[in-house]
């Protein structure tokens, strides 16, 4: 920085000078005293020859406004930063991949090439594309869709570091959800300040998403039959833990204290970032917040699944995607005609689609049914935390369509008596036990087994169910929505009440001390493996012997065999589904 100020007052000294002789030398014969100023009238016409003295200045004072914030050196080249007021450097747009675009659509992430110079990470990189925001999304999300461009080449990163570090530090790495088809780590509500302050280095990523996260066709599959193939976006996310390997001891980060988080579609990415073959060794605990997943089925990439609700193999979809577009089956020049379509073609493909794009199993990066393998141990060895709220099936009022063609068509609740619905409390409708079946079946259920299923191995799981409801929603709203829990952790609701879910209801200061609980435990977390520590209540580690489910509610207390009735029946049920779709019989 020393040098550079030199080299400024320098150059300010010989544009001055050079701008002087110039005036002075045409101004001899009309400026009494050599003045160089004169009148609008007097003055003569002057050519400028000093343009290039300019550009040299306009350089060095822009470079200089880059340089002056931190800057960092990872394996691509150098980096500056921002300095935040809280004392947290924060390095946005980071390029953890090349761009996927033309023939490398549909491929593995590739490495960044070396930049020269120092790169530009004070501004958000691009959203992968995606579709607009509902009419109905907070206003937030529609300004941040207005501030920050959508492309391909999206395969970008965030950094939020403490400026004052004793020492390296633990590594948070949040996965944002959206259905595997919406969102960004450059949310607003994931800005990664708090966390930061609080004594972490936190990440926050882009990856792949809908039909350009997760594809298949046959013409791809017999091109790349040796590569990676079907999971794009899971890929994405394994090369940004890589990257974290490799790049974050130089932001103060702990390589070999990575933590894995991530809320709805990041908390599935979690649990199958758990199995991955290829994650293995890339993080050392892992949090999975409102994860839906199947017990009784999972979706598969080349050949159809058994009988079930997810039986149409991603090759199926590929192709029906082709012909939409008049691409046939048999077409040699099949791959070139779909790299041809436009992002927002395939976007617009897919807006009609209600089911989720989650992972599926490729044999490679999902070597087999996700459930299956936490069953037979198979799950990376690491500390960890499941949990899901009370009210997800809140989620029901943005997937009603799914919910018609699915679920209250039958195949949710085939077969059930009157003695399996009156599991459920009487006062129940058969919506309201669809409704129910889908928040507990999907979410609840599934959770607690994958955490029964973490006894195969020998690092400890905790299970929790967030039950708070914000002081001014009670009485209004059953429970705890999807999502709730998710700004109160990354603590902006004391500037930023919008981010919460619902929006727009004034907080208490009991609203946002229950937040910085919560926060704490995930920190804790981050640093020990263990969640217990610094005078909360006790969080027991989760046995299936003993059931025990740690209450976020008004009271934060461990909770035995919470809902287990409901739970176990549940659980069966989708067993005894599973035995069924493996034999080749329908539900």
């Amino acid at each position: 920085m020393p040098q550079l100020m030199a080299a400024l007052r320098l150059l300010t000294r010989a544009c001055v000078a050079d701008a002087r002789a110039a005036c002075e030398h045409r101004g001899s014969s009309g400026f009494p005293g050599g003045d160089c100023m004169g009148t609008e009238s007097t003055r003569p016409a002057r050519r400028q020859p000093w343009p290039a003295c300019l550009a040299g200045l306009l350089f060095l004072f822009v470079f200089q406004s880059v340089a002056a914030g931190p800057q960092v050196e990872i394996e691509p080249g150098m980096l500056a930063g921002e300095r935040l007021s809280n004392a947290v450097d924060v390095y946005r747009g980071i390029p953890y991949a090349a761009a996927p675009t033309g023939q490398w659509r549909w491929r593995p992430p590739r490495p960044v090439e070396h930049w020269d110079g120092v790169r530009d990470a004070t501004k958000y990189g691009p959203m992968c594309p995606q579709r607009d925001p509902r009419d109905t999304a907070p206003d937030w999300i529609k300004a941040h869709f207005a501030a920050v461009s959508r492309s391909e080449d999206c395969l970008n990163l965030n950094v939020w570091t403490p400026v004052e570090r004793d020492g390296p530090l633990p590594v948070m790495v949040y996965i944002h959800g959206g259905n595997m088809k919406f969102g960004s780590g450059s949310y607003p509500v994931y800005d990664g300040r708090v966390l930061a302050a609080d004594g972490v280095v936190l990440v926050t990523i882009n990856y792949r998403l809908g039909f350009l996260g997760r594809f298949a066709h046959p013409a791809l599959t017999a091109r790349h039959r040796d590569e990676p193939l079907v999971n794009y976006g899971l890929q994405d996310q394994i090369a940004a833990l890589e990257w974290v390997q490799r790049n974050i001891a130089a932001f103060g980060g702990d390589p070999d204290k990575v933590t894995i988080f991530g809320h709805s579609a990041g908390g599935v990415s979690v649990n199958y970032l758990m199995v991955a073959p290829p994650a293995k060794g890339l993080f050392h605990r892992a949090i999975a917040q409102g994860s839906g997943v199947l017990i009784d089925a999972d979706r598969h990439g080349f050949e159809p699944g058994p009988p079930g609700p997810v039986a149409e193999s991603s090759e199926q979809l590929g192709l029906k995607l082709a012909r939409h577009f008049g691409i046939e089956p048999g077409d040699p020049r099949a791959l070139d005609k779909l790299y041809a379509l436009t992002p927002e073609q395939v976007i617009e493909y897919q807006s009609g689609m209600q089911d989720s794009l989650n992972p599926a199993v490729d044999g490679k990066t999902v070597p087999d049914h996700l459930v299956r393998m936490f069953e037979r141990g198979e799950q990376h060895d690491v500390p960890y935390i499941g949990g899901t709220n009370s009210w997800e099936w809140n989620q029901i009022a943005v997937n009603v369509p799914l919910i018609g063609q699915w679920f209250m068509a039958g195949k949710l609740l085939e077969g059930l008596s009157d003695e399996d619905l009156a599991v459920f409390d009487d006062q129940w409708t058969r919506i309201g036990v669809s409704h129910r079946w889908f928040a507990e079946g999907l979410f609840l259920t599934s959770t607690r087994y994958l955490a029964k299923q973490m006894a195969k191995v020998s690092s400890p799981a905790w299970l929790y169910r967030v039950t708070y409801v914000q002081q001014n929603l009670r009485g209004e709203v059953p429970g705890a929505a999807h999502g709730m829990e998710v700004p109160f952790i990354f603590g902006h609701l004391r500037e930023h009440p919008e981010y919460q879910r619902p929006q727009n209801v004034p907080l208490t200061e009991a609203d946002l001390a229950w937040g910085d609980t919560l926060r704490a435990y995930w920190i804790r977390f981050a640093y020990t493996g263990d969640p217990n520590g610094d005078g909360r209540p006790v969080w027991p580690e989760y046995r299936p012997d003993s059931d025990i489910t740690m209450e976020l509610g008004t009271q934060i207390r461990p909770h035995p065999r919470m809902d287990s009735e409901t739970l176990d029946y549940l659980e069966q049920h989708a067993l005894k589904r599973r035995a069924r779709f493996l034999a080749g019989s329908s539900p």
